[in-house]
């Protein structure tokens, strides 16, 4: 069993979420909160941080076998992109270039990252994140201070992403919207069946509500939410609220009177000594560690030089593992494939005794193989073929035939009926031409077809570009010779 730490870091606190994960299921062990210290005059400014980050850790039951940290989301910029569906599979190549003129900064000094929120015939939305690597550098020295040298470094709002895989029952089907009033800025999260779709983090919180200045924070709000309505249709049913004001029934009272809709808490999983109440305060530090058991592809900050070597270690870790797996897949494969192949002979001495005995009855002579009994097919007395004369690939492939290729053609409507021995049938052809001469000239191709008969010329009229739209009737009677027919198939 592994033990995951999410770790979330606010002005004024440090919380953690300690996850326990395994191949059943995952259970959450322990929250733990810790209050920042102001620095004396003898520390540095950090010097607190780093303190209560190691406070935090020794909470857990045993140290964590990997942490999931996030950086605040007003140091980093989230976007929704669209990106035409044929680059898909050089989204990181194009991606650079599509941010470049929407930052405030270099992007050829950023971290960048991404990941698809949806998809349709034409385009992909993507959730993008940029930020200079200055940020992710300090992040990291920082939290190394402490001890701690996270796998993955979410990013502010989308750090919510997470809670799809917390809370698989609960935001299935639906679309709603994370909110975490903090101290100076606050989280605006949209999770649809569970994935987020979009992520702001909004500048003013409690700073804000604890000044008069709450209808700022009210206004910032509501066109945040109009931001994200004019990019996505799923529009929220739910507010779920997160973080410090959580349990503050003023707090959900307020947000559904400014962007009306119902609000609620956000239901974290308890644990030992956590109440349901208290337990939301902790929803961003859950998050980020049920990013450990998500089966998803989520914002990750470490990327480059930044990458996590946690990884690739494991990857070492468990590689004999891994071989032996792999052996073991291998030499299944073989014993399988051997099987195949003994089943595969037996039913080829059935069929060829099937072969013999047939040709038997027919041909007078038993046939050894299936080119024996085409050599006595061919020269043994012909019988009457099953087959049609004339079937619909045949009229298609002789329409084809007949279009002259310095005409630009374009068929919208083709109707073929053939009847059952393949000796009658019609076809009605709707396409476009450039000119009615052009008609003329396919009309008279199609009559000088053997097979082709009483051609009737429909209406005609002119489509876009001055082009001419055109229907043409034609009667199937064909005499291919039976024997032509068998040959060619």
């Amino acid at each position: 069993m592994s033990l995951v730490l999410g770790l979330e870091i606010t002005p004024r606190f440090v919380r953690g979420a300690f996850l326990k994960t395994a191949l059943r299921g995952s259970e959450m062990e322990h929250y733990a909160e810790v209050a920042i210290a102001p620095p004396s005059e003898e520390q540095s400014t950090t010097a607190p941080l780093r303190a209560a980050v190691a406070e935090v850790l020794a909470q857990g039951s045993r140290p964590p076998d990997r942490v999931i940290a996030a950086l605040d989301g007003e140091l980093a910029s989230l976007r929704l992109i669209d990106l035409p569906l044929g680059v898909e599979k050089k989204i990181a190549e194009v991606l650079p270039g599509e941010l470049e003129s929407l930052l405030p900064f270099e992007v050829s000094d950023a971290i960048v990252d991404y990941q698809i929120v949806s998809r349709d015939e034409i385009n992909l939305q993507l959730m993008t994140v940029a930020t200079p690597r200055e940020n992710v550098a300090e992040r990291l020295q920082l939290l190394r201070a402490a001890g701690v040298d996270p796998r993955e470094l979410a990013v502010g709002a989308a750090s919510f992403d997470g809670l799809g895989a917390l809370l698989r029952e609960t935001l299935s089907n639906r679309t709603v919207l994370v909110i975490d009033v903090g101290s100076t800025n606050t989280d605006f999260a949209v999770l649809t069946n569970g994935q987020c779709t979009f992520a702001r983090t909004v500048s003013g919180g409690m700073n804000l509500v604890e000044s008069g200045r709450r209808t700022e924070l009210g206004a910032a709000l509501r066109r945040t939410l109009a931001s994200y309505r004019s990019q996505r249709s799923d529009d929220p049913s739910l507010i779920l609220l997160a973080g410090e004001t959580a349990p503050m029934e003023s707090a959900r009272q307020w947000l559904t009177e400014q962007l009306g809709i119902e609000c609620g808490t956000v239901p974290v999983p308890s644990a030992a000594g956590m109440d349901d109440e208290t337990a939301p305060r902790f929803a961003k530090a859950a998050a980020l560690a049920a990013r450990a058991i998500s089966r998803k592809r989520q914002l990750d900050l470490r990327q480059g030089e930044f990458a996590s070597k946690a990884a690739a270690g494991e990857i070492r870790k468990h590689l004999r593992l891994i071989t032996v797996c792999v052996a073991a897949v291998l030499l299944s494969f073989v014993v399988s494939l051997g099987a195949r192949y003994r089943v595969a002979r037996a039913e080829h001495a059935r069929l060829t005794a099937d072969l013999a005995e047939v040709s038997q009855d027919l041909l007078g002579e038993e046939a050894k193989s299936a080119f024996h009994a085409r050599e006595l097919l061919t020269a043994g007395p012909r019988i009457d073929d099953p087959l049609p004369r004339f079937d619909a690939y045949d009229v298609l492939e002789a329409i084809s035939e007949s279009i002259p290729t310095d005409i630009q053609h374009d068929t919208r409507r083709l109707l073929i009926e053939i009847d059952d021995d393949g000796d009658h049938g019609r076809f009605e052809i709707q396409g476009t031409v450039g000119t009615i001469a052009e008609r003329d000239r396919l009309v008279e191709e199609l009559q000088q077809h053997r097979c082709f008969s009483d051609v009737e010329k429909g209406s005609i009229s002119t489509a876009a570009g001055d082009r001419k739209d055109y229907k043409v009737a034609v009667k199937v009677e064909c005499e291919a010779p039976r024997e032509t027919k068998r040959e060619e198939d």
